[in-house]
C-alpha cells in the first residue's frame, strides 16, 4: 500500500467526516428531527391506546384498562378486579429536513413519509381490597426515519450512490400498585425500566473507483423512572387527578465504525468508537379532569407540562446544543355512549371526539401539532373492542407536516 494510496484515503475520510460534522451541525436547530427525536412528537408520556386516543389523548382521570398505570397508577384502583389489555398501532409521520436530508447533503422538494406498524401494548391488573397492581409491557418510542437510496450515472453507467437508513425503538417494562385510601380517593406509584436500540447508517460507494466510505452509529438504551399520581372523585360526576413522571436519565452504550474502503488501492480503514452516552429526560407533571354529565355523556380535559429546558445530550464526549424551552401540552375530548340489543345481548358502543394542542419544545423553529381525534368501539359482557385515531398537522416551521396515530385495542374486564 503506497503512502500516496494511505494520504488519499485520509483524506477523504477527513472531507467525508467534515461534511457529517456540518450535518450534525446544522442539526442543532432541527428539533423535532434530531436523531433522537420520537416518530410525530417530542411529548411522549406513557401510551395512549384506543381510548384514550379518541378522546384526544386524555388518560389523567380516565381509568382505560392496565394502561392507565404507564399514566396515573391510581386509576388502577377504578378497574373491575381483573383486566387484561393488549394494543396494535400504525404510526405515520411526514418529515422534510432530517440526518443527511434537506441538511446539506441531499435535498428534496416534497416530504418524505414514513408508516409504521407495531404490537405496542400487553398488560394486566388486579384488584382487590382496595389494593390495586398492574404490570405491562409497551413500545413508547420510535426512532425510525425514511430510508433513501440516491443514485448517479455518468454516460449511462453507475458513478455514485449514497444511502441512509436509521431505525430505533424504546420499550417500558412497567410495575405499578395502587391503594385506595378513601371512597373517592386513590394514590399510585409506578417503577419503568426502559431499554431499546438504535442504528443509522450512510454509506457513499464511488462505483467506478469502487472507493466505499460508510459510517454507523449503533446505541443500546437503558433507563429508569418512577411516575404516580392521585385522583379524587369530589363528587358522583366530577373526578380530578394528578400525575408526575421523574426526570431520569436514558443512558446508552454506543459505537461508531467509520470504514474507507478502496480495493483498486488496496487501502482498507476502520476507525472504531465506544462511549457511554446519556439524554437527560424531563420532568412531566400533568392536571386532568373529567366530569359525567349523565350515564350516557362525559368529557374530560388534560393539561400537561414538559420540563424540556432540563434536557440535555452528551454524545460521545461532546455536549449537543439542544436549545429547548418548557412546553404546555393541552388535551380534550367527549365521549357519547349508546345501549343496544344485539341477538338478546346487552350491547355498548362509545363514540369520541377529541383535540389536542401539542407545541415542540425547540425555539427554532417555533412548531407545534394541532390534532383532531376520534374513536369508537363495542363492549359486549366482559369483552371490550375499541378503535381510535388522531389527524395532526404541524405549524409553525412552513414545511407542511403531519402525523397520524391510530390504534385497536382489545381488552377483557370482570
Amino acid at each position: 500500500m503506497s503512502s500516496k494510496n494511505i494520504l488519499l484515503a485520509l483524506c477523504s475520510i477527513l472531507c467525508f467526516t467534515f461534511i457529517l460534522n456540518l450535518n450534525a451541525f446544522g442539526q442543532m436547530t432541527l428539533g423535532q428531527y434530531e436523531d433522537e427525536a420520537p416518530l410525530r412528537t417530542w411529548n411522549t408520556f406513557g401510551l395512549p391506546l384506543a381510548q384514550s386516543l379518541g378522546l384526544g389523548e386524555t388518560q389523567f382521570a380516565l381509568a382505560e384498562g392496565p394502561s392507565s398505570a404507564l399514566i396515573n397508577p391510581a386509576l388502577l384502583s377504578k378497574l373491575p378486579k381483573f383486566s387484561v389489555s393488549l394494543s396494535g398501532s400504525l404510526s405515520s409521520a411526514s418529515l422534510f429536513r432530517y440526518s443527511i436530508i434537506n441538511t446539506g447533503v441531499l435535498s428534496t422538494e416534497k416530504n418524505s413519509t414514513i408508516s409504521m406498524y407495531a404490537a405496542d401494548f400487553g398488560g394486566v391488573s388486579l384488584n382487590i381490597n382496595g389494593w390495586a397492581i398492574a404490570t405491562s409491557l409497551s413500545l413508547v418510542e420510535i426512532y425510525d426515519r425514511p430510508k433513501v437510496a440516491w443514485d448517479y450515472t455518468y454516460r449511462g453507467s453507475p458513478y455514485y450512490s449514497i444511502k441512509f437508513t436509521q431505525d430505533g425503538f424504546l420499550k417500558n417494562a412497567n410495575f405499578s400498585i395502587s391503594r385506595r385510601i378513601t371512597g373517592g380517593l386513590a394514590v399510585g406509584i409506578g417503577f419503568n425500566y426502559l431499554f431499546g436500540e438504535y442504528e443509522k447508517t450512510v454509506e457513499e460507494e464511488w462505483i467506478y473507483t469502487q472507493i466505499t466510505i460508510a459510517d454507523t452509529k449503533s446505541h443500546k438504551y437503558k433507563g429508569f423512572y418512577i411516575n404516580g399520581g392521585v385522583v379524587a372523585d369530589l363528587t358522583e360526576k366530577l373526578s380530578l387527578a394528578a400525575v408526575f413522571r421523574s426526570p431520569c436519565k436514558k443512558e446508552a452504550q454506543s459505537e461508531s465504525s467509520l470504514k474507507y474502503s478502496s480495493p483498486m488501492g488496496d487501502t482498507y480503514i476502520t476507525i472504531d468508537a465506544e462511549a457511554d452516552n446519556t439524554y437527560s429526560l424531563p420532568l412531566v407533571l400533568g392536571l386532568g379532569m373529567s366530569y359525567r354529565f349523565s350515564s350516557e355523556f362525559r368529557a374530560a380535559s388534560d393539561v400537561s407540562f414538559f420540563n424540556w429546558s432540563f434536557y440535555s445530550v452528551d454524545y460521545f464526549e461532546e455536549d449537543l446544543a439542544r436549545d429547548f424551552r418548557d412546553i404546555v401540552k393541552i388535551s380534550a375530548g367527549v365521549e357519547y355512549l349508546s345501549f343496544f340489543q344485539l341477538f338478546g345481548q346487552d350491547m355498548k358502543t362509545p363514540f369520541r371526539f377529541g383535540f389536542q394542542y401539542d407545541p415542540q419544545p425547540m425555539h427554532n423553529p417555533d412548531s407545534y401539532y394541532l390534532y383532531l381525534s376520534f374513536g369508537t368501539g363495542l363492549y359486549w359482557g366482559n369483552f371490550r373492542l375499541d378503535a381510535g385515531a388522531n389527524i395532526g398537522k404541524e405549524y409553525g416551521s412552513g414545511n407542511d407536516l403531519s402525523a397520524t396515530r391510530m390504534v385497536i385495542t382489545i381488552g377483557y374486564q370482570r
